[in-house]
């Protein structure tokens, strides 16, 4: 004979909510719930082949604007350095839409790079590089993606996204405009507790 187990909430014995089951059965994990979201507000200008960090983000809650909001807790920007309130395993995810002008020197590399500094210790970088060529006198376009997974299990960890090109010519990453849409971005996904 089967048995059921009828509730709406599963709770701690401090009196915090874990769990909760609505009535079509859906299961919410609402203290595991923690997605963040920032955008390049204003359009970047990239010459250098050396590395320069990205500060100017601003996060993406808006369900009007944007069509999301924060899930959960929040990841914290401080001249384009991360961190975040709730430690963990997070998945980090980046996109870029970068471009460049007609006429103006390709990049035999576009390169955009997550470096992760754990606890105060030396900066953790695996490099992602994709070419940005001139195909004709107009623009040319290319979307740069990055994930990766980092454990955040100190309170001063940390990651700032990185930007660098071989082209002494000018290559642009598109930014939002601030009120709607957001071309280039970075996503924080909370997964599990973080491995000590």
């Amino acid at each position: 004979m089967a048995s059921e187990l009828h509730v709406d909430a599963i709770k701690h014995s401090g009196g915090t909510s874990a769990v909760s089951i609505d009535s079509a059965g859906v299961v919410d994990l609402s203290v595991n719930n923690n997605i963040t979201m920032f955008q390049i507000n204003t359009t970047l200008t990239i010459s250098s082949s050396t590395p320069s960090t990205i500060t100017d983000w601003t996060e993406v809650n808006s369900q009007s604007t944007f069509g999301f909001k924060r899930v959960g807790s929040n990841v914290n920007v401080s001249s384009g350095v991360f961190t975040v309130s709730r430690l963990g395993v997070y998945r980090v995810y980046l996109q870029l839409q970068c471009y460049n002008q007609g006429g103006s020197a390709e990049a035999r590399y576009f390169q955009a790079d997550l470096r992760f500094t754990p606890n105060g210790g030396s900066m953790i970088v695996g490099d992602f590089s994709a070419p940005l060529p001139v195909l004709q006198s107009s623009y040319t376009y290319n979307t740069l993606t990055r994930m990766m997974y980092q454990n955040f299990n100190h309170a001063n960890d940390n990651i700032v996204a990185q930007l660098a090109t071989s082209s002494s010519g000018n290559n642009y990453v598109k930014g939002g405009d601030g009120s709607s849409g957001y071309e280039s971005f970075i996503v924080f996904e909370w997964l599990c507790p973080p491995v000590a």
